[in-house]
């Protein structure tokens, strides 16, 4: 039949993975591509009545100068890989510099989309708001007491690369506005906007202004009020980012009109989890001006503090002593990615590309320190806690079960080389004296979270060494993290986390035990 030899024809032509078939009402069959990211070339296509051939695949000089673009990226992440001393030979890295240059490709796309033209299709008129305008006066003192009507949406998720450390940061921006003549914005455009500009260099306070001035140039609105908060991750801790931009009647001093927009934030119900990270409450508050990235690298502990202490003290003397290979290869993936100038633009001329390849060369060398850490010094500490078990802090679940929760995790995903952070939780058994402290503990969880890593090899190898220091009676080890991979790009599910447990020893036959652990975790 004419509609079977159509499918044959496209069936041969383009890949089924990045094609879906569907028919309208004229029994003309129309084709739609999915521009996925293994056929960056490809591009819509439809059969008319009558014509059986699908023009499409075809390489024009601008698909080939983006694949060649594509492959000069992947050969940057391989430098930077080879540079860190990784192998790019092993399972877990080969494909790694494919899977970053999606990833870069998908968090720089803001660049080419238009914010304004997307709000310029959603302007809608309201009568009934239209009138209401026109009884209220615009006069300053109107405006001052917060007369007009506001429109907010809030926790609308965005997922933003740093201009200054070039590491993503992510959480929810508020958009609210006062309406003028009856004019209104389609609320999904507000949601677009916000993505459009977060798909760029950015940091918070720019993210906000960005959205804010797009807003206010279309819509002619009497005032915009944009709030982000959020949180950005690095080898010690995550840390809180917040951000706020104003125009019109949002940005006179001591605005009424923000008082009411943080009333209706408020309102909505409780924060979301992107906006305080999935376990906010382990951050300090960081600014978001010139000396905000310094709290990634710098520590001041000393290494006779602790073993955690030792452990920061080992990831801060790996990001001064970066590697210029990795430096070097950092900075080609900037310009390879045309985001060389963006630098200057994002940080208001603050900053240079060289300036960020920098800072990001010294956060992966710290993010990677956890090789430089020998078992033995948590050893050493593991002693330290047998002749002071009097001082240690645990939940104990019955005279023999020891339970530490809540240690805390920053690690970068070896596929994607994005972050993934979260908690670690311990418990074990031993027939001796044996009790590891807080200290011990996180500095073990630490020592595994700076590397590059997958969740499942960090929760058994975390378990592997409790079970080694306790005397291999029993250890259960539980992890739960939020992965950038999985909320920032691709299939983009904020609010998904994940969960790993490893059982050695006597938790993993007696399922009582577990249950008991278990019921104290949750």
């Amino acid at each position: 039949s004419r509609e079977s030899g159509r499918r044959a024809v496209l069936r041969a032509r383009v890949d089924s993975r990045a094609m879906t078939t569907t028919m309208s009402c004229d029994d003309t069959a129309q084709v739609v591509v999915r521009l996925d990211d293994d056929a960056p070339w490809m591009s819509k296509a439809s059969t008319s009545e009558g014509d059986e051939s699908v023009e499409m695949g075809e390489n024009t000089d601008s698909d080939a100068n983006e694949l060649g673009r594509r492959a000069r990226v992947e050969e940057c992440v391989r430098d930077i890989l080879h540079g860190l001393g990784e192998d790019v030979a092993r399972e877990g890295l080969l494909d790694t510099p494919k899977r970053v240059a999606k990833a870069l490709t998908f968090a720089m796309r803001g660049y080419g989309a238009s914010a304004t033209a997307a709000l310029g299709t959603a302007l809608f008129h309201e009568e009934n708001l239209a009138s209401a305008n026109a009884s209220v006066s615009e006069s300053a003192d109107a405006l001052a007491n917060g007369t007009h009507d506001i429109v907010l949406v809030r926790d609308i998720p965005v997922f933003s690369t740093c201009a200054k450390t070039f590491m993503p940061f992510y959480g929810v921006i508020h958009v609210g506005y006062v309406p003028k003549d009856g004019v209104i914005v389609g609320l999904s455009k507000l949601a677009r906007v916000a993505e459009v500009y977060a798909r760029r260099l950015q940091t918070p306070s720019a993210l906000t202004m960005d959205v804010a001035q797009a807003l206010h140039d279309v819509a002619s609105p009497l005032g915009v009020g944009v709030a982000f908060t959020g949180m950005q991750l690095g080898p010690f801790a995550p840390r809180k980012l917040e951000g706020r931009a104003s125009t019109g009647c949002f940005a006179t001093t001591n605005s009424v009109w923000w008082h009411e927009f943080q009333a209706m934030v408020a309102l909505g119900g409780e924060p979301s989890d992107l906006s305080r990270g999935v376990w906010g409450d382990m951050c300090g508050v960081c600014d978001d001006g010139a000396n905000a990235d310094a709290a990634f690298v710098v520590n001041t502990a000393s290494a006779s503090d602790g073993a955690e202490a030792a452990v920061d003290a080992t990831a801060t003397q790996a990001a001064n002593d970066t590697n210029e290979a990795v430096y070097n290869g950092v900075l080609r993936l900037l310009c390879t990615l045309d985001l060389n100038t963006r630098v200057h633009e994002a940080t208001g001329g603050k900053m240079t590309a060289e300036d960020t390849a920098r800072r990001f060369s010294s956060l992966l060398a710290a993010m990677r320190s956890g090789n430089l850490v020998p078992f033995s010094r948590i050893e050493e500490s593991a002693r330290g806690d047998a002749r002071d078990a009097s001082s240690m802090e645990n939940d104990f679940v019955d005279g023999e079960v020891r339970v530490m929760s809540d240690l805390h995790m920053s690690t970068v995903c070896e596929h994607h080389l994005l972050p993934f952070h979260g908690t670690v939780s311990v418990a074990y058994c031993s027939t001796t004296a044996v009790t590891l402290s807080r200290d011990t503990l996180q500095a073990l969880v630490s020592r595994h979270s700076r590397r590059l890593q997958v969740q499942e090899r960090l929760t058994r190898d975390v378990a592997e060494e409790v079970y080694a220091l306790t005397g291999g009676v029993g250890v259960m080890v539980a992890a739960r993290a939020a992965h950038l991979c999985m909320v920032s790009r691709g299939v983009e599910k904020p609010g998904s986390s994940t969960c790993t447990v490893t059982k050695l020893g006597r938790f993993a036959c007696e399922p009582k035990l577990r249950s008991e652990v278990w019921e104290r975790l949750i």
